[in-house]
């Protein structure tokens, strides 16, 4: 997800929708609106939606249907899901039977005492209503209706009942049934199982997704669709490429998105494979200007289908996000650098497959910017903080630095094995740091302590001189950290230029101040800090 500019990548959501008669839901591996302190009491399995939907309609009707398996016995005497009061529901029931509920403050609160004992329950729920805010919107294109999905993590409450957070994923995938008006196409997650033409003129359109998912990651947009296919093959595998775009913007889709066979390769190369390769990967057209990750199929905003390739870094940002925010998950929305992060970080390394190191170089420089605060989000409700250029921006600086600490074989190995890992779950920073330890054999806590959990860079200030010894001629370096707050331990670069060339050494600064000797076979004319980039200073 981003923003609409170069400069701070931003904006996000989840979605399904609608005017419905009836929607099914069936979820897994969540927790079910529990304190964080106690285990969930239950887990969801799956998700099966049904929907009646026409763009012309702002209005919601549908029903759903939740899968519940129990985490602990007894099993708790409530199950609380997220849904904003402006949806009413109308009835909840199971095995036939009609359960309490309360509906206030956004949450749904189910009595389960008909269901006191269960290995699996299956709950329906009615409801109807407008949804109000981004979660679900209704607007235009050239004149033609759209419903679209989009919002910020925690919004998919803002249209159906579910566990709103990336920890409830749904184990076994969901089942969608979209019904539309005739001539109007709805694009979502997975794979399009069916389509079948209706007496009434209406066409349902049956969406698949296998694998595990959790809400802000549903998504779902319903206008008059034009498509198209590409295929990808290699590294043993195949599967299909398919876009969703507005009538008026197909020829410049067709121009500008076969770059993603090349972005995928290079992803596959760098994280492994592709992590939903028995659906497809794609793209919906919708009308924000931004753009959104939703799995298998992202939402891209229709003034960056430009026709050529100047919106690259976006297709490698969003497509990164299968494999960092889709199929590994963050455990809390407190680390969500590590989707956003890793996603802006791997549009640098397409960067650097395209125009080699210096192309590389020139990417993470352009992501220099101030960045107030911790990585590490402490209130994760703060929206600001989570789509900040510290989010993305530094976030992808961490893996930089951490890529020189570690150096390339090693950081590579630990990125694939953390994908291996922690593939169709969740994640949070101590696992990913746990796996590049692991791989390592190195302690990173210090790494990980000062920039994730810490603020701000260091500020150096060198001086050199040129001594003579008992051992011959040495390069005397001084260094201070200048800047208030922590100091940083890091290992730097250095390149002294002499009458022989260019010498390189590197030192490991863990102090404020230090003295640094190195010899040399030479006059020393210059000497430069960290010529290549490799630490985030100012």
């Amino acid at each position: 997800m981003q923003s609409t500019d170069n400069s701070t990548l931003a904006s996000r959501s989840c979605g399904l929708f609608v005017r419905t008669s009836m929607l099914a839901i069936v979820l897994l591996s969540g927790s079910l609106a529990f304190s964080a302190e106690a285990p969930a009491a239950f887990r969801v399995d799956h998700y099966s939606l049904q929907f009646h939907l026409d763009p012309a309609i702002k209005f919601l009707k549908g029903s759903a249907t939740i899968k519940l398996a129990p985490n602990r016995m007894p099993v708790a005497p409530e199950l609380d899901l997220d849904l904003i009061d402006s949806l009413t529901v109308t009835r909840v029931s199971a095995r036939g039977k009609t359960l309490s509920f309360t509906h206030s403050h956004d949450v749904l609160a189910i009595q389960l005492a008909p269901l006191s004992r269960f290995k699996s329950a299956t709950l329906s729920i009615d409801y109807e209503g407008t949804p109000v805010g981004d979660g679900l919107t209704f607007g235009q294109h050239s004149g033609i209706p759209i419903v679209e999905s989009y919002g910020m993590p925690s919004t998919a409450k803002q249209w159906w009942p579910c566990i709103d957070a990336p920890s409830a994923k749904a184990k076994n995938g969901m089942d969608m049934e979209i019904t539309v008006p005739g001539g109007f196409v709805a694009a979502s997650n997975g794979t399009l199982i069916g389509q079948r033409n209706n007496p009434d003129g209406t066409i349902t359109f049956h969406w698949r997704e296998r694998y595990p998912i959790y809400p802000d990651t549903v998504g779902l947009t319903v206008t008059n669709f034009k498509t198209f296919d590409l295929s990808y093959k290699g590294e043993g595998e195949k599967f299909p490429l398919r876009f969703y775009v507005f009538p008026e913007d197909l020829d410049k889709a067709r121009k500008q998105f076969p770059v993603l066979l090349d972005m995928m390769q290079s992803h596959i190369k760098h994280f492994g494979p592709y992590p939903f390769s028995r659906e497809k990967y794609g793209i919906a057209e919708f009308t924000r200007s931004s753009f959104r990750e939703h799995q298998t199929l992202p939402s891209l905003g229709a003034k960056l289908i430009t026709g050529d390739s100047s919106r690259d870094f976006v297709l490698a940002h969003d497509l990164a996000h299968q494999w960092f925010g889709n199929s590994i998950s963050v455990k809390n929305w407190s680390d969500i650098w590590l989707n956003e992060g890793f996603a802006t970080y791997a549009a640098a390394l397409w960067q650097e497959d395209v125009g080699g190191m210096p192309a590389y170089q020139k990417a993470m420089k352009g992501l220099m910017r101030d960045f107030p605060g911790p990585i590490f989000i402490r209130d994760a409700t703060d929206t600001k903080q989570l789509f900040s250029a510290t989010t993305f921006r530094k976030g992808a600086w961490v893996l930089h630095m951490l890529r020189h600490v570690l150096g390339d074989d090693i950081f590579f190995k630990s990125l694939k094995a953390y994908v291996a890992k922690f593939s169709y779950s969740n994640a949070d920073t101590g696992d990913f740091r746990a796996v590049c330890e692991q791989v390592s054999g190195q302690k990173l806590d210090w790494f990980f302590a000062e920039w994730i959990y810490g603020e701000g860079e260091p500020k150096y200030k060198l001086s050199w001189q040129t001594q003579e010894g008992s051992n011959g001629l040495a390069l005397i370096i001084h260094l201070e950290q200048v800047q208030e707050g922590q100091a940083f331990r890091m290992p730097l670069d250095i390149g002294a230029q002499t009458s022989h060339g260019i010498l390189h050494f590197q030192l490991d600064n863990r102090k404020r101040e230090e003295d640094f000797s190195f010899p040399v076979s030479g006059p020393v004319t210059d000497v430069q800090l960290d010529p290549d980039g490799w630490v985030l200073h100012n």
